[in-house]
């Protein structure tokens, strides 16, 4: 069976919030500080979200007091959302809409808005990165941040295998395997049609910290703050694992660091 934390809408949701409450609100915090020394909490200031999901990284941004903004294109987890968040829905302090980046109406309203956009584990699904890039520093107000927080591609679970059914979900760095022998065991080992598309399109779209970086530097969006981990900040809340941070030596060699870290934190500037 795939984890459990993966159907378990509830704790799914808890979880998240409390990984961004713990770890990536401190983390973008500090960020915006740096930039506004005057600056001490989270008040009045418009975070936006993509790929949101139910919301679950967004809720503790509203509970600070930013007004929050997300946007999905799975429209399920956004009804789903609006429903468990209508405490901030409803007031109009949190607005989750199944929607397209690229739509010209988002485009035209979400426009020089936004002090910070999150985007936490959807990088390596999105099939034209630098294009993402350059929508999202529309979006954002002059200095305002952008959060990215990914797996590196080639970490021991980059593809997210984890997701699929059987051995193959805790098998490390299978999914570096070439795309028609990885296709095959998908398909050997019995994954639904959705999970395979999924996986291969991960395949497809994963991406190293090295190329995060060049194509940030290509959108002239460049590096404000960045923490590599060894044990991903979520794996305490999914696993009961204690954070840690990469060690500098790691860290200081290109490509071989991509294999040990788990999670980037990486703040980008407009």
């Amino acid at each position: 069976m795939p984890y459990d934390f993966h159907h378990d809408h509830e704790f799914y949701l808890d979880f998240l919030a409390r990984n961004a409450r713990d770890s990536i609100m401190p983390f973008c915090l500090e960020g915006l500080q740096a930039l506004d020394p005057s600056r001490k909490g989270w008040e009045g200031l418009e975070v936006l979200e993509l790929g949101c999901g139910e919301g679950g990284n967004l809720l503790p941004f509203v509970e600070a007091g930013c007004r929050g903004t997300g946007i999905d294109l799975n429209r399920t987890k956004i009804e789903f959302g609006r429903q468990r968040m209508s405490k901030y829905t409803q007031t109009g302090q949190m607005d989750l809409r199944a929607e397209d980046i690229y739509n010209p109406d988002i485009e035209e309203e979400f426009t020089v808005r936004f002090d910070l956009i999150v985007l936490k584990d959807v990088i390596e699904h999105l099939p034209d990165q630098p294009r993402a890039l350059r929508q999202m520093q529309k979006f954002l107000k002059n200095n305002g941040l952008l959060f990215i927080g990914w797996p590196p591609w080639t970490m021991p679970f980059g593809g997210h295998q984890q997701i699929a059914e059987g051995w193959i979900q805790k098998f490390p760095w299978i999914h570096l395997l070439p795309r028609s022998a990885y296709d095959s065991i998908i398909r050997i080992t019995g994954q639904n049609a959705e999970t395979r598309d999924e996986l291969l399109s991960i395949y497809d779209c994963g991406i190293g910290i090295q190329r995060m970086h060049r194509i940030a530097k290509d959108c002239s969006m460049p590096v404000h703050r960045e923490v590599h981990y060894l044990i991903n900040p979520i794996y305490a809340y999914k696993f009961g694992l204690k954070t840690r941070k990469q060690w500098g030596i790691v860290r200081a060699l290109p490509y071989v660091r991509d294999f040990l870290t788990t999670s980037v934190y990486l703040l980008l500037r407009k």
